[in-house]
């Protein structure tokens, strides 16, 4: 399909210097000298990696390539290491396996499961980087961010997320740009959840529609309606548009009550 005007960025380069700026940035303004993440083999978590190296040294950003399985996850892991061996970065192997198998009594469903995996990864960054001064780096684009395509306290929980405002076209072409490997920008998208499962699939449209209809919606302003006159199928638009309100609360504080609302009669 045709990407609406404007959501393609005119000049890679120079957001590849304002998210480098902002990390170097942030890392100073959080006091420690270096980061952690959870490295998949996946286009989104390779960029972010890329652009930590350069912003802090390759030598004090911590790579955690975390399968619940390492014989089934093989490929993935292959293309994590090709990417770390790439970027000169340490990286390190910690399989989920035995964690996710304390929780069989409760006898989860896939889906539940999937997040619990999640979840633990968080638990394995945050782990490392209490002990070790870091800071830890998420991995999320703006197109997973706003449909809530994320666990709540699994992989959306960092503290701080450098590719955050890129849709996931321009997480593809400055990830070209920046000359991450072609099988890892060409693989198709997967949290690694469970075998066999694609973000793509999963979600039920091409990111290249929820781009689009994001990107007209957030940044032009448009209306559901004008949306799809402006070409874009109705069902594909109020799909997108239910996903955002359902998880509406992932993206906000935690509601906490007004208790000055409370008055003394």
């Amino acid at each position: 399909m045709n990407l609406p005007e404007g959501l393609r960025f005119d000049d890679y380069e120079l957001v590849r210097i304002q998210i480098v700026n902002f990390i170097k940035d942030y890392v100073k303004l959080a006091g420690v000298s270096k980061a952690v993440l959870g490295l998949s083999g996946g286009i989104d978590s390779s960029l972010v990696a890329a652009l930590a190296c350069e912003a802090i040294g390759p030598e004090n950003v911590l790579g955690i390539m975390m399968p619940v399985d390492k014989e089934k996850d093989a490929k993935n892991i292959a293309d994590a290491k090709l990417l770390a061996e790439t970027l000169n970065m340490p990286s390190e192997i910690f399989e989920l396996k035995k964690a996710v198998a304390v929780y069989d009594s409760l006898n989860l469903d896939k889906v539940a499961r999937g997040n619990l995996a999640a979840r633990l990864r968080m638990v394995t960054w945050y782990a490392r980087a209490n002990q070790e001064n870091r800071l830890v780096l998420g991995t999320g684009n703006k197109t997973e961010l706003m449909i809530g395509y994320f666990t709540k306290y699994g992989d959306g929980g960092s503290d701080v997320l450098p590719i955050g405002e890129l849709y996931k076209v321009n997480v593809r072409e400055l990830s070209d740009h920046i000359g991450i490997p072609e099988p890892i920008i060409k693989k198709a998208p997967s949290a690694g959840l469970w075998e066999g499962q694609t973000d793509e699939n999963e979600i039920g449209i091409s990111y290249d529609y929820l781009d689009s209809i994001l990107f007209l919606h957030l940044e032009k302003g448009m209306s559901e309606k004008e949306i799809v006159e402006w070409g874009i199928d109705e069902s594909k638009v109020m799909k997108v548009m239910k996903m955002k309100a359902r998880t509406q609360h992932k993206r906000n504080p935690l509601p906490r009550p007004n208790l000055r609302l409370v008055t003394k009669h």
